[in-house]
């Protein structure tokens, strides 16, 4: 539903304001994880909420990597995601912070991050219980609801206690993932652990679907993609995302949208991008 439809909050029992919050996994092999994420969080700001102005998005990067933080170029790195997940004994004074307060402005437009760096990693040893549970209660309890509509939630790929932070939080999930045997594997492994954190602490996520990426259209490419839609089946996002080669470098290099960075082929994969999110949009408005 819409961040203007108001429902009960499931914890406190009063009224709030729902948001969409959207989470994107990988496994092993890679799986293009984190420009499908930045490629969302972009679909969303080109989208408008009912009240007319463009929607706004929080990016949680639960990856120590800190890839996409390094592409958004936040215009802090003081704080971070780290500084808001509660660490098992820390020392009196070191309190999380709460999660508005480590969301900063981005060179994206209407896109906050919370950036991540390598220190994020002591999370996935040290974390706390109620640090585990930190996201889960902000979408609940709607206390990033007056800053923004859309919460991205870019996964790690290590399948652990971070990724459980996510996947926690998250009600719409997309595991992204390359056709090859190795990346088909990645995202069985990711399903599997996404559905048993549905069925023990997180019963609103729910498995969107798996995006194919950097699809390049090979025999073998083609073999992998068929034998993901038996598995799959409707759950395979259809048609996969291209691949194009100047993608890495308008990420890597330029810290640019596939849209923005111009031509042809990285529209392509726009469009792919912006028909998943519509898609979801048009599923939860109309729900």
């Amino acid at each position: 539903m819409s961040r203007e439809t108001r429902t009960k909050d499931q914890l406190t029992g009063r009224l709030r304001v729902d948001g969409m919050w959207l989470g994107v996994g990988k496994g092993k092999g890679g799986g293009g994880c984190t420009v499908s994420a930045l490629e969302l969080a972009y679909a969303a700001t080109r989208r408008r909420t009912k009240r007319g102005r463009p929607r706004r998005v929080g990016y949680f990067e639960l990856d120590p990597q800190g890839n996409a933080t390094d592409v958004l170029e936040p215009t802090t790195r003081q704080v971070g995601i780290k500084d808001a997940l509660e660490a098992e004994g820390a020392p009196a004074g070191h309190e999380p912070l709460p999660l508005a307060d480590v969301l900063v402005p981005t060179a994206w437009e209407n896109i906050l991050v919370a950036p991540a760096n390598r220190y994020l990693a002591n999370r996935s040893v040290d974390i706390s219980r109620n640090g585990i549970a930190a996201l889960r209660r902000a979408r609940l309890s709607g206390e990033l609801d007056e800053l923004v509509d859309d919460v991205v939630i870019d996964l790690p790929r290590d399948i652990g206690k971070l990724a459980a932070t996510g996947l926690l939080g998250v009600e719409h999930f997309y595991i992204a993932a390359r056709a090859t045997m190795w990346g088909a594997q990645g995202a069985e492994e990711m399903r599997y652990t996404a559905q048993r954190i549905a069925q023990k602490g997180n019963p609103e996520l729910n498995i969107e679907g798996i995006i194919v990426t950097e699809f390049d259209d090979s025999k073998d490419s083609k073999r992998v993609l068929r034998e993901m839609k038996g598995q799959f089946k409707e759950k395979l996002i259809e048609p996969p995302i291209p691949r194009r080669v100047r993608l890495r470098e308008a990420m890597e290099s330029y810290h640019t949208p596939c849209r923005e960075y111009g031509g042809s082929d990285l529209e392509e994969v726009a469009d792919g991008y912006q028909r998943i999110y519509d898609d979801l949009l048009e599923k939860v408005e109309g729900a």
